[in-house]
């Protein structure tokens, strides 16, 4: 619960007109998230668009993420820039309704944090006592927040706090001509996948990999692979899907299949606004042209191990650290991958959390 205490005094230093109402409802909300006001989409953008129009703006500034634990973020809608739209925030909001699932369990934790932080208040002790008789309802802000603050915020997943460079770029690509098309190339372990799961999740778009590319074993030749880069199979992806990506139509492409050595057809790729291609090597200079927006997620190297071995085990961990991930470092410095790209994430964000 150290989070938790951290969060707290965070608040309480940021928001000093914070009354024990405040702190429980920030409790409440870093257990639940936002689910509990997510019962009709439509209903929740209307809520939205029609909040934003009536902000209170003189006199109040806010930081446009705030993190509240749990790998939640207030998205603070005053400071939300232009041209990004409540479409796509709202977005946020219902996913993020739809992932988090908190527990009653969970939140008494929480409360007796709280009540530790709140020692010697004899008055906020009170009130604390008095909720959990009440069964711990949800809360509004006390007046004295409300007067002082003004809050308007979404509670969201920190993902989309994260990676908001983005889909702000995003969003700005989608008002002009379409289709649009984006890369997300980086270092193993450091969140492609994520990312373009989450773009397909806001946008509904066609996601295309790039592990689906990697070499057949008669192509795996000592001269190949050092190459930089040569690890992928740019040259089927050049054939298979480059001349379809703007095409207007539907297709298809062969997927290799590293355990057996197999081709299955891809899913049916469907012409749209966005589409995203992930994976190291997608910015390989061969396809590099191919992009609206190119996009390098990074992560130190420890972190990098640990998310490998996590996801992976051990005997693959070996593998990435003697074999992939020093290929992968020759193809980004030789081509000069991380500095071409127009975003640039390191997706470890201590101020984040």
């Amino acid at each position: 619960m150290e989070e938790l205490i951290e969060v707290l005094q965070r608040h309480k230093a940021r928001y000093p007109q914070a009354t024990a109402v405040d702190l429980v409802k920030l409790v409440y909300q870093s257990e639940f998230g936002p689910g509990h006001f997510i019962t009709d989409e439509g209903a929740s953008l209307a809520r939205l668009e029609e909040e934003c129009r009536s902000l209170q703006t003189d006199g109040v500034e806010d930081e446009l993420f705030e993190p509240i634990g749990r790998g939640l973020v207030r998205l603070h809608l005053r400071a939300l820039p232009p041209g990004v739209s409540l479409f796509t925030v709202n977005r946020f909001f219902v996913l993020t309704a739809q992932k988090v699932r908190g527990s009653r369990e969970g939140l008494r934790g929480k409360l007796e944090v709280l009540r530790e932080f709140l020692q010697g208040d004899e008055q906020d002790l009170a009130f604390l006592e008095e909720y959990e008789k009440a069964g711990c309802p949800q809360l509004s802000h006390s007046p004295s927040f409300r007067a002082a603050y003004a809050p308007a915020y979404r509670v969201v997943q920190r993902e989309f706090a994260l990676f908001f460079p983005v889909f702000r770029e995003i969003e700005g690509l989608l008002r002009g001509e379409q289709p649009v098309v984006v890369a997300i190339d980086g270092r193993s372990g450091s969140g492609k996948s994520s990312l373009a799961r989450l773009l397909q999740e806001v946008y509904g778009c066609s996601v295309i990999s790039m592990d689906h590319f990697f070499l057949r074993p008669e192509q795996r030749t000592p001269a190949r692979l050092q190459q930089p880069g040569g690890n992928v199979d740019h040259e089927r992806f050049q054939e298979e899907v480059a001349p379809n990506l703007r095409s207007g139509k539907a297709f298809r492409y062969r997927m290799f299949n590293c355990r057996d050595g197999s081709f299955t057809p891809s899913p049916v790729i469907e012409p749209g606004p966005l589409t995203v291609v992930e994976g190291c090597y997608s910015l390989h200079p061969a396809l590099g042209e191919l992009y609206d927006l190119k996009v390098f997620l990074t992560v130190p190297p420890e972190v990098q191990r640990e998310r490998i071995l996590k996801r992976s085990g051990p005997v693959m961990l070996r593998r990435f650290v003697e074999e992939w991930i020093p290929l992968e470092e020759l193809y980004f410095s030789s081509f000069r991958i991380e500095e071409q790209s127009q975003i640039r994430i390191c997706t470890t964000r201590p101020d984040l959390d």
